[in-house]
């Protein structure tokens, strides 16, 4: 029995989340975010687009390349507490 095919498991949220928020860079390429979190591009381009859609990043197109970078709600997803105001 074959796997159906989809997004590497190992693409999560929180770990992309955290190679953005962490980065000198302010916005960085799918490839730079592969390379942080070890994992593909690819299921790292599919689970952006998805976190784009719930607000957690966001996304330009610069010449042929794209950037990404954490919003708000994407540095609250990471730590609830601190960033709610509940200090």
């Amino acid at each position: 029995m074959t796997d159906k095919p989809g997004p590497d498991p190992t693409a999560d949220r929180k770990s992309i989340l955290e190679a953005l928020a962490l980065a000198y860079s302010p916005v960085l390429g799918t490839s730079d975010i592969a390379e942080r979190t070890g994992v593909s591009r690819q299921a790292v381009d599919q689970r952006l687009r998805r976190m784009t859609e719930d607000g957690l990043v966001d996304t330009r197109k610069i010449g042929r390349a794209r950037v990404w970078w954490i919003t708000n709600e994407g540095r609250a997803y990471l730590d609830p507490v601190t960033d709610s105001g509940n200090q």
